[in-house]
């Protein structure tokens, strides 16, 4: 992804440009809203570049990486990253069963699956 399209995406949401040099910000997960410090580097000509969320990955909602428009990502944690792929797989898999959600059981108290090594 552009570092253009990253800048674009946390100024917008940040509801503010960067300055040349340097920048150092904070930003949250857009689903659990766990906070991130990140840095950016504006050079001379007013180009992004270096730009570092440490723990947090850009997200594209239509699952398309080259759809870049800004409107179409999200900054999530690893976590909420991981959970939301694992969301589609469910998705898919629910739709081609022909379920729902409302099908599945409640699971909170179920604990996660382990397999051991033979």
């Amino acid at each position: 992804m552009d570092n253009e399209v990253k800048r674009a995406y946390l100024e917008k949401n940040m509801l503010a440009p960067f300055n040349k040099g340097k920048n150092r910000f904070v930003v949250f997960c857009d689903f659990c809203k766990k906070k991130f410090h990140g840095s950016i580097k504006i050079s001379k000509n007013n180009k992004a570049y270096s730009i570092s969320v440490n723990g947090a990955n850009f997200h594209h909602l239509d699952g398309n990486p080259e759809n870049d428009v800004v409107e179409n990502l999200r900054l999530y944690c690893r976590k909420c990253h991981k959970n939301v792929h694992y969301w589609g797989i469910i998705q898919r898999w629910l739709e081609k069963t022909g379920n729902s959600v409302v099908d599945l059981p409640d699971s909170k108290e179920i604990k996660p699956m382990t397999y051991r090594k033979y």
